[in-house]
């Protein structure tokens, strides 16, 4: 009997003062960095012993890191065939061209799975992988057996994640689904014009935030402060999941505004929207759209209702890079307040592939994992600028944001994951793609194989002619870049070769 006590006075002691208690003062115990500095020696221990069991075995590590480049930056394409030259400025144009032999095609083969595999737009819609083993088995790492020591380490730290903290963060979770309710409940009788409302709802729903973020043992860096959203603006971040919105939730009030979802999250959703202006859309719905700009015009010239939060990408990425801003909240005449959001994927993955995971499956991954690390960074307001259209001003603040949060900035719609382009446009556009690699090669094609001319050829006004023509076939800019500078296609990637 006593140590069945024993143990439900432990189990209560750690929820109490380990969430409960942490979430309501608003802070973090110092106790939960110093897991996270172990639990980073752990794995830095585990990977010097893999390197020491690949060195017995006789494995050699053949990758090198590369640097991520822009993806403006021309492919480099080696080992081309023979009846294709380098131009050069003493070409004999009396020399026969060498003959074609069916093996030259390889190389022209091989270049072109190669642009495909290095693909750097699509990549981003698929979690990263990791080069250090986190012990996770979501790891996309082949199992291999390499020690007796790692399988213990393994062993012990799944009792650790499943038997220990997985149910301790679904009773701290599942509080905070309670507390939400009860929240509302409260609220609903509160009348909305007195001060009091608004004072109890900052602090309630506050809570409830921190009670989740607890629930995933987050540590959240929070970075210049004095930055953060006032009443009557707009803020905006790049997208990862829908844990953004808790993260940032959890440093202050918002008012918010998204796709309308269903299940646990659109649940979520219909409470919230019970006690606070939110905006939650159709995105298929074209007259949700001018719903929305109404509303957020309505909301922001008030003054006085909690900052909009916003994530103009439209869509999840893989923390990685940032994407094409929408230009509809850029257009509204008010501060702008850039947040960047850089999370730690050595102990979560935070993305989520809404087209693979549904939010239940998501849900249960981030509390299975070991913590949620994160950085968020409070960026200087910002307003557009005499003469400056809405999408010039959102390229500068995705530019601030990117640079902020070390993400690489993509021209490139993240929408282009949710739908697909027309054989027309894709034909065009392939044959583009063709012409850019004739021409920034400076290939001499023989007359037998090729009669191309490229001397008079401008394909930023082919492209932009292109752009106009299935303007409304498209129904977004989603796949052409804002900025079409001279004689600059995107590259073609998995989309339009499948």
């Amino acid at each position: 009997m006593l140590p069945r006590l024993f143990i439900l006075a432990y189990w209560l002691s750690t929820f109490v003062f380990g969430f409960l208690v942490p979430a309501f003062l608003g802070c973090t115990y110092t106790l939960r960095r110093w897991y996270i500095k172990m639990v980073h020696k752990l794995f830095v221990y585990c990977d010097g012993i893999i390197d020491q069991r690949k060195h017995l075995l006789g494995f050699t590590d053949q990758e090198e890191e590369e640097e991520e480049l822009p993806h403006s930056h021309p492919v480099k394409r080696k080992h081309l065939p023979s009846y294709v030259e380098e131009a050069s400025s003493d070409t004999d144009s009396s020399t026969p061209p060498p003959l074609f032999s069916f093996c030259d095609v390889a190389p022209l083969v091989m270049n072109g799975i190669s642009t495909i595999r290095d693909d750097q737009v699509l990549t981003r819609f698929y979690a990263q992988e990791k080069r250090l083993w986190n012990m996770l088995t979501r790891t996309s790492i082949h199992p291999v057996f390499m020690s007796h020591r790692l399988n213990v380490i393994w062993f012990l730290s799944f009792v650790w994640r499943w038997c220990y903290l997985l149910p301790m963060r679904i009773l701290v979770f599942t509080t905070a689904m309670f507390w939400l309710l009860a929240v509302t409940a409260i609220l609903l009788i509160i009348p909305k014009h007195t001060p009091f409302y608004h004072k109890c709802y900052d602090w309630m729903i506050l809570m409830m935030f921190r009670l989740i973020t607890h629930s995933l043992s987050a540590v959240i860096n929070f970075h210049n402060p004095e930055n953060k959203a006032k009443n009557g603006g707009i803020c905006v971040a790049n997208h990862t999941s829908p844990l953004d919105a808790v993260i940032l939730s959890h440093d202050n009030c918002y008012s918010m505004i998204g796709q309308r979802h269903g299940g646990l999250l659109g649940f979520t959703q219909k409470i919230l929207d019970m006690t606070s202006d939110h905006i939650w859309f159709e995105r298929s719905e074209s007259k949700d759209r001018q719903m929305v700009i109404n509303r957020l015009t309505d909301h922001c010239s008030s003054g006085d209702k909690h900052p909009v939060l916003i994530f103009p990408e439209g869509t999840c990425i893989n923390n990685t890079s940032v994407m094409m801003f929408k230009k509809g909240s850029f257009e509204i005449d008010t501060v702008i307040y850039p947040v960047a959001i850089k999370y730690d994927t050595l102990f979560t993955e935070a993305f989520w592939n809404s087209s693979e995971q549904t939010i239940i499956h998501y849900l249960f991954m981030m509390l299975t994992s070991w913590a949620v690390v994160c950085d968020v960074w409070y960026l200087p307001p910002m307003r557009r600028l005499p003469g400056e259209d809405a999408i010039t001003f959102a390229n500068r603040v995705k530019a601030l944001i990117a640079d902020k949060g070390g993400l690489v900035d993509l021209q490139w719609d993240g929408m282009i994951k949710r739908k697909k382009l027309s054989e027309r446009i894709r034909e065009s556009l392939m044959d583009l793609e063709r012409q850019q690699f004739l021409e920034n090669s400076t290939l001499s094609i023989p007359r037998n194989i090729s009669q191309v001319n490229l001397t008079d050829l401008d394909i930023s006004d082919t492209f932009k002619d292109i752009s106009d023509t299935f303007k409304e076939e498209l129904n977004t800019t989603a796949f052409i870049s804002h900025d079409i500078s001279k004689n600059k296609v995107p590259v073609i990637v998995k989309t339009l070769a499948s």
